[in-house]
């Protein structure tokens, strides 16, 4: 019992999920970026953010698993300043989005809008091979893809369209 306990308390959760060195060494990146991307998304473009975010792939082959912890660290990042919201869309993108490209996962950032009662909204989610990675599909149904980052930190020609409906993690 105490062992649950433990484990459904963040602290406890970040270190049952911190596996190696390499993990920690990328919680603690992932949390270097979580406090220095709020300030920089309202000085640079999203088109710069991205160019700064991305990374060569270090390796060729993938690791599925490795990935997955990306994402989850990514998450558990953005939510450094904004833990009740769930953290920045934007933020926790870019953070995947930068990691996963130095995994090889070939990743998409993709930037959306939509409506609601407030009146024009925006969304960032990320995409491997075609599918939605660290979120659900249904958190993106109200917006429309605008443009989209490809694997190697441009802004994509073509449209992102939407993503496939299984999702990868």
């Amino acid at each position: 019992m105490a062992g649950t306990a433990h484990r459904s308390r963040p602290l406890g959760r970040i270190i049952q999920e911190v596996q190696t060195v390499s993990d920690a060494l990328l919680v603690a990146r992932v949390l270097a970026w979580a406090l220095v991307l709020p300030g920089l998304k309202h000085v640079l473009s999203v088109r710069s953010l991205a160019a700064v975010m991305h990374r060569p792939p270090r390796t060729a082959s993938r690791d599925a698993l490795h990935e997955e912890r990306i994402v989850t660290f990514a998450r558990w990042g953005a939510r450094v300043a904004r833990w009740k919201s769930g953290g920045n869309c934007l933020e926790r993108g870019l953070i995947a989005y930068r990691y996963l490209c130095a995994a090889g996962a070939r990743p998409t950032l993709v930037v959306g809008v939509g409506r609601d009662v407030k009146g024009v909204i925006g969304h960032a989610w990320v995409l491997v091979d075609g599918r939605l990675v660290g979120e659900h599909q249904s958190s993106i149904q109200p917006y429309t893809p605008v443009f989209a980052f490809g694997p190697d930190g441009r802004l994509d020609a073509e449209s992102p369209g939407p993503p496939s409906k299984t999702p990868a993690h």
